[in-house]
């Protein structure tokens, strides 16, 4: 293994202004404010959020990123409020929108749907916002993006949800219970259908229930800085309100405040990273003096974690993209770590003879477990999408498995609940590598991470609570 790997930086490219952009204005005594524009609305850009991310395949986090910048920071949480609840709860909303407008969505205008479901989903989901709120300001946005025909027929089917403010009273009348379920509960037929078929009906009804509650944030807590103790009272003391995670021993889940504007932040002494994903990155434990390779490792949720339980951990961390490179160095920066951090794709590892205890892949995968956070990827995924990464996961597998001493790990990670971007790559692995065997993982976890283990060398948390679900496969490679 090198002794010195050279940390890989990013210059901030530097954009040349025409002197005549950087004239003195004259002042004329006023404070000059920028002009005020529909955007600057807080419903009109939750719609925009919300439309932008359907007719995209971007995340809707930067779409919300955008809109904040135009927005009073008071105006931030209902924001992001109207928009991921409105993505979140689309096929219900579309069901009482087609229901209160006797026609079926596809008959709507297409100009005017997004109007209607933000408004409809704070008439019935938000009792803070007062219903002639709603319904004027999307007759008034309705008015805008159409004509008065529009703006009018928008005005009456919101009055008709105004009179009806409770789902109960737009009853799904649908007779095929799987359907019936996936329309209440605002997800795909086929998603519903297969975890029916896998976990049964209840426990998906508790899985599709999760993945529309809100997630508050999570922040790991580094025992080198004090752990989490010291940590929640540097919080508290900031008026952030927090409460250790009953699954992660180093995490906090916030209940007020906002961490991001904190001095602990700004000091490097949390990260924020979903309980769930904390707990994934130390399965099984880190042994004393480990070497890790993190192949996959930007933006280093799974290395700050490791690092995180322990300090001393040797870890290397490579990614094939210099874009997520990017943001792994500013993470880095800002958490005042110095780690070896290199350009590496994990499919042809640029390691050559090097071997390490424990090399940690985080799989390419459909996001399944995560709808929670990206709400939007459930109108996107489809069933033939489902497994289309395979390929390219068995190929960093592969690249992976020399860089494994004898009797070391290597564990795979998705955000997955799905058997083909996990059970069946693995079982495709092994078959192709006899060298490596599952992990007896009763021997190596204690509660409460030894609840989730679901099979040999597998564990697995579904979306539940308040965190995202993941799927881990720990190997170990025979003694040469």
């Amino acid at each position: 293994m090198p002794t010195r790997v050279p940390l890989i930086t990013h210059p901030m490219s530097k954009r040349r202004v025409p002197p005549s952009a950087v004239a003195a204005k004259p002042f004329h005594g006023r404070r000059q404010t920028r002009r005020r524009t529909p955007h600057d609305n807080v419903r009109v850009s939750a719609a925009w959020v919300v439309e932008r991310t359907l007719s995209s395949s971007a995340p809707s986090g930067e779409f919300l990123a955008g809109a904040r910048a135009r927005l009073d920071e008071h105006d931030h949480g209902l924001l992001s409020e109207l928009a991921l609840g409105t993505l979140r709860w689309l096929r219900r909303l579309d069901q009482v929108i087609a229901d209160a407008s006797t026609r079926p969505l596809k008959k709507i205008e297409p100009a005017l749907r997004t109007p209607l479901r933000v408004a409809a989903y704070q008439l019935l989901f938000l009792d803070r916002v007062p219903p002639h709120a709603a319904v004027s300001e999307a007759v008034e946005h309705a008015r805008r993006v159409t004509h008065r025909g529009g703006a009018s027929f928008t005005n009456a089917v919101l009055r008709r949800i105004a009179r009806q403010r409770s789902l109960s009273e737009w009853p799904v009348r649908e007779r095929d219970p799987e359907r019936r379920l996936a329309i209440e509960m605002s997800h795909p037929d086929f998603l519903v259908r297969r975890w029916i078929d896998r976990f049964g009906f209840e426990r998906t009804r508790d899985l599709l229930e999760a993945n529309n509650r809100p997630k508050p944030m999570h922040l790991l807590a580094f025992r080198d800085r004090g752990g989490r103790e010291l940590l929640a009272e540097n919080l508290i003391d900031d008026a952030i309100a927090v409460e250790p995670s009953r699954i992660s021993p180093l995490g906090l889940v916030v209940r007020g405040g906002n961490p991001l504007h904190s001095a602990c932040f700004a000091h490097g002494e949390l990260y924020v990273q979903d309980e769930a994903s904390q707990a994934a990155a130390l399965i099984p434990p880190l042994r004393p003096g480990e070497r890790v390779l993190d192949a996959a490792a930007a933006p280093g949720g799974k290395t700050f974690a490791i690092l995180a339980a322990e300090p001393e951990a040797r870890v290397v961390m490579a990614d094939a993209s210099l874009e997520r490179l990017g943001i792994l160095e500013q993470n880095l920066t800002r958490l005042e770590r110095r780690l070896p951090v290199v350009a590496s794709d994990a499919g042809v590892p640029c390691f050559t003879g090097d071997r390490f205890d424990r090399v940690l892949l985080d799989l390419p995968c459909a996001g399944t477990g995560t709808f929670r956070k990206c709400p939007e990827l459930k109108w996107r995924i489809s069933e033939a999408e489902i497994g289309r990464l395979t390929r390219q996961s068995l190929r960093m597998l592969a690249g992976a498995a020399p860089l494994v001493a004898a009797g070391g790990y290597l564990i795979a990670i998705t955000c997955s609940l799905e058997a083909e971007e996990n059970e069946q790559v693995i079982a495709r692995f092994l078959e192709d590598h006899p060298q490596f065997s599952l992990l007896a993982l009763e021997d190596h976890l204690e509660f409460p991470l030894d609840r989730w283990i679901v099979g040999p060398g597998v564990w697995r948390l579904l979306t539940a609570d308040e965190h995202d679900g993941f799927t881990v496969h720990a190997l170990i490679r025979r003694q040469d």
